[in-house]
């Protein structure tokens, strides 16, 4: 199981024009359900720095490829429009899958 974190950040001063954007964004580049089962959607916090927002998606076997580069558009359209915006993306792996990766079978 592949688990990509979305963590976005925008400025305090730019709130409604960020909720504009994804709005936006959202009608450009819909969600496929076929690629990804949305875990977590875009829980927000207030930070000095300004907004910080996170999501996380499980994605489908086989769909890594085809669910980023929709992720990247979405995230880059936004990131043109809206000054101050940032993202990271992280991808995951199970605990299971990391172990198998170094050779180790996980405890039952």
């Amino acid at each position: 199981m592949v688990i990509v974190m979305v963590t976005v950040w925008f400025p305090h001063a730019k709130a409604s024009e960020a909720g504009k954007m994804a709005i936006e964004a959202s009608k450009k580049f819909p969600e496929d359900k076929s690629l990804s089962k949305k875990l977590l959607n875009n829980a927000i916090s207030a930070t000095k720095e300004g907004y910080k927002v996170i999501s996380a998606f499980e994605v489908k076997e086989g769909k890594l490829k085809e669910y980023t580069a929709q992720l990247h558009k979405f995230l880059i359209f936004v990131a043109q429009s809206l000054e101050g915006y940032k993202y990271e993306v992280e991808t995951m792996s199970s605990f299971v899958e990391a172990m198998d990766i170094l050779g180790l079978k996980p405890p039952e």
